[in-house]
């Protein structure tokens, strides 16, 4: 084992870190961009083990190595397996498939870093395989709940198996089975800044949206625990707003198509389904007065990172790491509870403010994620878990690895960044 700090930093920027990225697009992946360009900055050289058809643009000092396969539905016979229930399996065999080079690729690195997986049976799998190979493994946990009906918790299972876990909130430190690093989500004002402008009124116009109603957004992946239901109850209650609602359908549309088949509502909601690419979301969110979160659990969000970056404000439920999150009159609107009678409340409140105030709120929001949620300084927490990792110890002082404005928070020994 490493026995001091200067020994473990050499080893880390000598052999690096390989970090897990199962999906290879998404919210987690765009995450996983900035923090391993964030880690190259400081000298540790990373590697991503990714889906083979991913989405990551060249990153320098980082490699790119395309592990897992997927079949996605993006060719005749590809769609026919899915269409036939095939799918899910499939990619379950691809995935055990892709373990021993997943293997060979970690046993080259000083560290693992996973970031949660497709689902939890094969996440445990791939963790226990991991350790058995001698890796030293740490568990970022961006969510710490299970959707839908699961029978592996993977908040519980996951951290018990590897040497640290990471989550992104104070809300989701009592939710994982051993004291986490809290270390927060980063910005994302770099990845609107890289997509290309868009006009409000042009993308308005593009979409088929009102010029003068305000717009809100809901953007996503569509499940049902994302509130839409809600989001369109709430609609019907403030009949002044358009809903416009874009993303990957896992239920969600399913779930509220007794809503959208009713015409007085349907006629105020534009449903864009599907993955949108990153020219697509910049229209979405310059179309957009205000983005909804009203999210029924969360630990962070990706939307609300990416409603900051644009400069949108965002209304949200009061619930798990999004209360750290939103300043409510200064990033955007909290409700008064979880029912689609507040969330209407607030879009009332919202609608009184008017377009030039909501504007107004969601520059603030661009500058406050900008000054909170800095990736240099999350880069800097992330090395300091994967030293206390490779020591076998927690870091607990500056001198540890923690930097200066950092705060050891409730539970002895795991870092957290002060917010």
């Amino acid at each position: 084992m490493i026995q001091s700090e200067p020994a473990g930093r050499a080893v880390l920027r000598r052999r690096g870190v390989l970090i897990v990225d199962q999906g290879g697009r998404g919210g987690v992946s765009d995450y996983i961009r900035f923090l391993a360009s964030a880690l190259a900055d400081l000298g540790i050289p990373v590697t991503i083990a990714t889906a083979d058809d991913h989405l990551y643009p060249h990153l320098p000092g980082v490699r790119i190595e395309g592990v897992f396969g997927y079949i996605r539905g993006h060719s005749p016979a590809a769609r026919l397996v899915r269409r036939v229930g095939l799918g899910r399996p499939a990619n379950g065999l691809r995935f055990m498939w892709s373990l021993p080079r997943l293997v060979a690729l970690s046993r080259r690195h000083a560290l693992t870093h996973s970031h949660g997986w497709e689902t939890p049976s094969i996440g445990v799998i791939a963790t226990l395989l991991l350790r058995a190979s001698g890796a030293v493994v740490v568990y970022t946990a961006h969510n710490t709940f299970e959707r839908g009906p699961r029978r592996l918790d993977s908040a519980r299972i996951l951290p018990a198996l590897t040497r640290r876990t990471i989550v992104h909130t104070e809300a989701d430190r009592a939710r994982v089975s051993r004291p986490p690093a809290v270390i927060p989500h980063g910005h994302y004002g770099a990845l609107a800044d890289d997509a290309p402008p868009a006009d409000p009124d042009a993308a308005r116009a593009a979409l088929g949206l009102p010029a003068d109603a305000p717009v809100v957004l809901l953007f996503g992946v569509l499940r049902p625990d994302k509130g839409l239901v809600d989001l369109l109850d709430a609609a019907a209650a403030a009949p002044e707003w358009h809903v416009l609602i874009a993303g990957e359908d896992h239920g969600g549309l399913e779930g509220a198509a007794h809503r959208l088949a009713v015409p007085r509502l349907a006629e105020r909601v534009t449903v864009l389904e599907g993955f949108q690419p990153m020219d697509d979301v910049a229209r979405l969110f310059a179309a957009a007065d205000l983005v909804a979160l009203p999210y029924r659990q969360a630990s962070q969000s990706g939307a609300l990172h990416l409603a900051y970056g644009f400069r949108r404000p965002v209304v949200a439920y009061p619930v798990g790491g999004l209360v750290e999150a939103v300043i409510p009159g200064v990033t955007g609107l909290l409700c008064r509870d979880t029912s689609p009678d507040a969330l209407a409340s607030a879009l009332r409140e919202a609608g009184t403010l008017g377009r030039s105030e909501l504007r107004r709120l969601g520059e603030e929001g661009r500058r406050w994620a900008r000054e909170n949620f800095d990736w240099g300084q999350i880069a800097a927490s992330t090395e300091a878990v994967y030293l206390s990792a490779l020591l076998g110890r927690p870091v607990t002082t500056a001198g540890d690895g923690i930097p200066a404005d950092a705060d050891p928070g409730p539970s002895a020994g795991t870092p957290h960044v002060r917010r």
